[in-house]
This record gives structure tokens, sequence and C-alpha cells, in this order.
């Protein structure tokens, strides 16, 4: 078992960002240009400025002493990693437009609170990986007015500035250019010094091998920093797959989070197979025991819209189940407007959405819980939060909400795998038996098996558990589901040999 492995695998993630997690002590210093909302004001400011941009420059001022104040909140719901969205200053509450790499935002906090953070959690076992952006830099950055950085950025033959996806406020950097990569390397390092434990590399899969190979020198020093990359479609999809020799320990899971998530809802059951055999039957094992599993992110609507709310897309052939700009785009113009204007009149989903998306979200929950790799929970998820797209689903976590239901579940869900890691850190996959209504997995080791059944449809389901292993015992189970009947979106798993 490799370092990685051993440290990394078998960890359960809460995915923060920081702006909208959990401010610690008064409203923060005016910066000019900023604008902070009161934290129970929860309806993003979604319309344009007066000159039709949509900059979104309005925080909450969330901060690094906010997340250290509820490390026992999360700690008491079984999670003993944090995966925190970039802090370095920059224009937004966002930070993925870099202005200094190098500099904390002064509202999230700065180094000392960052290494103080680090430190409470690894003494309560919870390791810290925190978000970084190489790809480019926010345009008013230190770096991109400075004509010393001027080669760090990639332009066209003619000299023109690549800007990335079209977005003019990101330009492009040059990550093939020698220097460029040694200061970013001293970047990874500042943060790993300071106490992180990990680097989650935003836009990973567009990151060079060249780049990801210098920066990879630091773990000469810190052998046990475990490095994801941001990758949205199957890693064998890419030539150069940095999975295979080893640039990333780790990628975000966004495959089989689509495939759960279009089970669950619409019991998608052969697209869930094809994805579970290109994940668990392509990557490395090794990559395989910490993959980042996802369901909902910062870069998707809450798992509660995904799996009960309008519009997803139902087309597996085109794109994700998130992926539901397509009645607003025509003719290759996109209409912001309109777009933000739904989300907004149906960010709040209605009762019986609700209740229903409470029943499949247990369900979610449950699988991602249960596939080999390391489950991360987008903050808010655990108290049922809804909102579509950034940047309804980025809204400031709703700490008066009374919801226990969700919350008490995933603590279980935590203390399940808590009490069976030695099966669930490491152990082989597979996927017994699928239909649209009934999914049956196995995960096994030498200290046993492992089977999970779960029934996403509103009629009981008959199965034999037995058949799977002998003697088994019901380990974790909803709905007062058995070995022998599964109820309507109830959850049953044994344990046995």
């Amino acid at each position: 078992m490799n370092a990685i492995t051993s440290i990394w695998a078998g960890r359960t993630a809460y995915q923060i960002i920081p702006d909208r997690f959990f401010r610690k002590g008064g409203k923060p210093e005016h910066i000019n240009g900023r604008k902070l909302k009161e934290w129970n004001d929860r309806m993003p400011d979604w319309q344009p400025d007066n000159d039709g941009i949509y900059r979104n420059l309005y925080f909450y001022g969330g901060n690094l002493k906010g997340i250290e104040a509820k490390l026992m909140y999360l700690k008491n719901l079984g999670f003993n990693m944090i995966y925190i969205t970039p802090i370095g200053q920059s224009r937004s509450y966002h930070h993925y437009d870099v202005g200094n790499h190098l500099v904390i935002d002064p509202w999230i906090g700065n180094w000392q609170d960052f290494r103080s953070l680090c430190t409470k959690a690894r003494e309560l076992g919870i390791l810290i990986v925190v978000d970084l952006v190489f790809n480019h830099t926010g345009i008013d950055s230190i770096y991109y007015k400075n004509p010393q950085y001027q080669n760090w950025y990639k332009k066209t033959e003619s000299g023109e500035q690549v800007f990335w996806y079209g977005f003019t406020d990101m330009p492009e950097c040059n990550t093939l250019l020698k220097e460029y990569q040694e200061a970013m390397t001293r970047v990874v390092e500042k943060y790993l010094e300071n106490g992180a434990s990990g680097i989650r590399f935003d836009l990973g899969e567009n990151l060079p091998k060249p780049f990801l190979m210098a920066v990879a020198r630091v773990k000469e020093k810190y052998p046990n920093a475990i490095f994801i990359g941001e990758m949205w479609k199957p890693a064998g999809d890419k030539e150069d797959s940095k999975i295979f020799d080893g640039q990333f320990d780790s990628i975000m899971n966004y495959p089989m989070a689509d495939a759960i998530l279009r089970w669950v809802r619409y019991g998608y059951d052969r697209h869930f197979e094809y994805n579970f055999k290109r994940v668990y039957g392509e990557y490395p094992k090794s990559v395989q025991n910490v993959l980042l599993n996802n369901l909902g992110t910062h870069d998707t609507p809450t798992t509660l819209t995904m799996l009960a709310g309008d519009m997803m897309n139902t087309d597996v052939f085109n794109k994700f189940i998130w992926d539901i700009e397509g009645p607003w785009l025509q003719e290759g113009i996109f209409n912001t407007y309109k777009f933000r204007e739904y989300e907004a009149k149906h960010d709040q989903l209605t009762e019986e959405a609700y209740t229903q998306g409470k029943k499949l979200l247990k369900i979610a929950l449950t699988i991602m819980y249960n596939i080999p790799g390391i489950p991360c929970v987008y903050q808010g998820t655990e108290v049922a939060d809804s909102g579509y797209k950034d940047p309804f689903n980025r809204k400031p976590y709703p700490w008066d909400k009374d919801e226990k239901e969700i919350r008490n579940f995933v603590k279980a869900l935590g203390e399940y795998r808590k009490q069976n890691i030695d099966i669930l850190a490491t152990g082989d996959a597979k996927v017994l038996k699928i239909t649209d209504s009934i999914l049956i997995m196995e995960r096994s080791s030498t200290a046993g098996k492992i089977i999970t059944c779960l029934n996403r449809s509103e009629h009981s389901q008959e199965v034999n558990l037995s058949a799977y292993l002998t003697e088994p015992k019901e380990i974790f189970k909803t709905n007062n589901s058995t070995a022998k009947s599964v109820n309507p979106f109830g959850i049953i798993i044994v344990r046995g040999n």
C-alpha cells in the first residue's frame, strides 16, 4: 500500500466555499468595490450591473476562523477531510480569478489563520485540501498588469491574449513556460508548508504534463500530499490522462456523480453500469481508492435540485444531468438574464418536490458513501439546501434551518463508514444487480463483504441478499427494509463472508 492510499483512502470529505460557510467575528473592514450582504439575505444578486455585465461582486464575509469554529460540527458528522475552494486574494468572492497567489484574501483571513485552521483540524484527525488555480488569473491581478510577467500569459500567433473559455476577465497562462512552472511550484509549496495536506488543481484536465511534473517536485519534501485534478470526463478519454502515470493521485469523479444522479432520479441502469465499468474497470486501483466522489459541487445545481427540480438534462448522450443551459441557448447566443430569472423563480422547490427530493437524496448519498473513493459532501447538502447553478448553488450556509432528517442521515452514514472502513477503504467493488428500480452492489476485502441494496421506486422489491453471502448481518437500513424485502425508497446494507 502506497503512502497516499494509507493516509487518504477511507476518508470522508466536505467541500466549503469559505465566503459562504461561516463568519466568526464582526463584519470585515470595508474594501472599495465590494458589497457585503447580510447572512440571512440568501437571494443572490443575480441581475447584471448597470452596464449589463454579470460581476457577482457581493460577499457574505465567511472566513477561515469561521471554518475553524465549525470543525467539531463537521467531525461529528463523520468528516475527516475538508476541501476548500480558493482563498487567494482576488476581486471575487470565489477567488477563481486569481489576483495574488501568495496573499490570502483579507476578508477570508491570513496565513496565521490558515495555519491555525490546519493545525486544529489535524488535531481532530481532519486533513485540509485547498483549491489552486493555475490555468488562468484575473485580469486585474498583480501579474497581468505587470510587464514583468507578460510572458506568463498565452497569446495567439498574432499576439492577442487568449482568455479561458472566452471570459475576458480570465486571461489564460502559459503553463508550458519554465519560469511560470517554477513560480507556481513555489505557490504549492507555500500552502503545504503552512499546513495544507493536499492540493486540488482547478481545470486539471487543461494543465499539461510538463507543468504537473514540475509542480510534483514538491512531493520530494511532502510525499504524503495528495494531488487531486478537476476532470469532468472519464480519464480514459484523454490521451495524456494524468492518473495513469502519476501526475494526479486522484481526480473528481464526475462520471459516477452523473451516473448516480440519473439512476436515482430516472432509473437509467445501463448508464450507471457503463460508467461504473469505465471508472472501476479502467482506472488504476490506487486511484480508485482515493477518487474524490461527489454529487453536487459549486459548479452544479445542488444535489436536491438535481434530484427533484425541473429542467434537468435527461439525454445521457448529450452532456451531464446538470447541463441545463440548452433551452436558453439559441443560435450560439446564451440568454443569461432569462436563465437566471428562471433559476430565481424556481430556487425553492415545491413542497411535493422537496419531500420527494429528500427520499432520493438519501439513496444517492448512500451510493456515494459505498463506491470506492472518498465521498465528498458539498456544503448545505446535509440540510437539503436547494438551488440551481451559480449563483443559486452558492448561497450562504443556512445555519438557522431546522433540517434534522438529512443531517442525521449524513451522520449515520459517517458512523456506518467508520465502523466498516476495513472494507470500504480499499475493498473491491462490483455491481451484482441493477434494474430501473433496484441496485445491489458489493464491496469486498480480506475482512469480508458488504452488500448494499437500494430501492428507488415507490413499490416494495423482493430480494435475497443471502444469495450473496453467508449469514448476512444488517448494519444499516431505512424504511424497515430487510435482506428479503426492500421497502419503497428503502436501503438495506448487510455484512458477512
